[in-house]
């Protein structure tokens, strides 16, 4: 289902993981309507951080991204950069 109404997503705390990172990851490439997202001290690690990394190549609507607090290390942060 895609989303067409939230613009603020704030999931911050909900320990999702790599696994909650890679499945966000996947909405987000055809999500069009959300343009801030907290994720903040979720667990995310490398391979969510670079799921999440993928996602944002193809989607221009993110303007927003929180990943403080995460496990997000080198690999994930190369991603992202």
């Amino acid at each position: 289902k895609v989303n067409s109404t939230v613009a603020r997503l704030d999931l911050h705390l909900n320990n999702i993981g790599d696994k909650g990172g890679q499945a966000l990851a996947e909405a987000l490439k055809v999500n069009s309507t959300v343009a801030h997202l907290d994720l903040t001290a979720n667990r995310i690690g490398d391979k969510g951080g670079q799921a999440l990394a993928e996602a944002l190549k193809v989607n221009s609507t993110v303007a927003h991204l929180d990943l403080s607090g995460n496990n997000i290390g080198p690999k994930g942060g190369q991603a992202l950069a």
